[in-house]
């Protein structure tokens, strides 16, 4: 089985799952436009991208090296599994390729791409909060939505949702039952360390790769708060190239996630693996939605102080939580368990395109 990845690497997730699906032994490859420092790159191919505006020359040589990658990549795969509701050729040449082709195919969503403001802030006052301070943030965005859910069915793809918050936005006239994964990791590739018991000046960190949708205002006003009664240090990971990012995480007492969204994340999920206790906004509806054993430590905007306090005197809460919060990853987020999920997925499709021919909707 050949299978393409491409051509959003959200939260590393290509370059994890291609190496989880090769570890496994499929032959897979992930395309990617644009990828950030921040992202791991490993085993991906990753293509520059330029504006011809200010570079003409060099921005239309890159688009087309890309064009020709990606629609080469497409001919050679069984199945394509598309990240992000979002083209990356003019008039979906991409999507429409792989339609002409009728390969199995399946889009996953992952955030921003297809979040509907009004849905999430019926339960979650604190993103109701976050649009009106920041209304760009919504602007547009249940538009988005449906035409990305619409743009990508039109097409014949099936889709695929990584958690519960995801699966809230996917509309149902569109696809009625979408298939479901998990957020996933290499956790053999995370070297726990544990918090230290006897550690009187732990480090938190906080690492935001949006300040407004993490809540980080709020997270700072906090930490000078407990500076006035606690010996602890802090640091705020943004914008910091992914190995150093990771490093600084390892040697941190307490993670804290965001508390806005009112989902965990991949990098509560990274902490998680680190042995970090992780502190995150789930909100209520979606609690139940979480395996039993869950060990994020649920903080909203108003206790977030009083929580962090409870963990900065207590080293052996801090080390406990820390390993229940590797043994769940392990569990529930193992990108190699989830990756023979997928290839099931994968027969799948791939079974059903057999049994029936393209449609392309106009």
């Amino acid at each position: 089985m050949k299978v393409l990845h491409l051509p959003t690497n959200v939260a590393s997730q290509i370059s994890v799952t291609v190496r989880a699906l090769r570890d496994i032994g499929v032959d897979a490859r992930g395309l990617v436009l644009k990828n950030a420092a921040t992202q791991d790159g490993r085993c991906i191919e990753c293509y520059s991208k330029f504006s011809r505006r200010k570079y003409p020359i060099r921005g239309t040589i890159q688009r087309l090296k890309w064009r020709r990658a990606v629609l080469k990549a497409i001919h050679w795969a069984d199945v394509v599994h598309w990240h992000c509701g979002t083209p990356t050729l003019r008039k979906d040449h991409d999507l429409r390729y792989v339609a002409m082709l009728d390969k199995a195919r399946i889009a996953e969503f992952w955030g921003s791409d297809i979040r509907v403001p009004e849905i999430a802030s019926a339960d979650n006052p604190y993103i109701v909060r976050m649009y009106q301070s920041h209304p760009e943030l919504a602007r547009g965005k249940h538009k988005r939505s449906l035409n990305a859910q619409r743009r990508f069915a039109r097409y014949g793809f099936e889709c695929l949702v990584p958690d519960s918050e995801m699966a809230s936005y996917i509309q149902k006239d569109i696809w009625s039952s979408p298939y479901k994964s998990r957020q996933r990791l290499i956790t053999s590739e995370f070297e726990p360390k544990y918090p230290n018991i006897g550690n009187s000046r732990p480090l938190l960190v906080h690492t935001p790769s949006n300040k407004a949708k993490k809540g980080t205002e709020v997270i700072l006003k906090a930490i000078v708060q407990l500076k006035s009664k606690y010996e602890f240090d802090f640091q705020l990971i943004h914008g910091v190239e992914h190995s150093k990012a990771f490093e600084i995480m390892r040697n941190a007492d307490i993670m804290i996630d965001e508390v806005v969204y009112g989902a965990y994340g991949l990098a509560a999920l990274e902490a998680m693996a680190f042995g970090k206790p992780t502190l995150c906004y789930i909100k209520p509806s979606l609690v139940s939605q979480y395996p039993d054993d869950l060990p994020i430590i649920n903080a909203n905007q108003e206790n977030l102080t009083e929580v962090l306090a409870a963990l900065l005197e207590n080293g052996q809460m801090r080390h406990e939580i820390g390993r229940r919060s590797r043994a769940y990853v392990e569990k529930h987020h193992d990108a190699h368990k989830i990756a023979k999920e997928l290839v099931a997925i994968y027969e799948e499709l791939i079974s059903k395109r057999k049994r029936k021919k393209p449609v392309v909707k106009s």
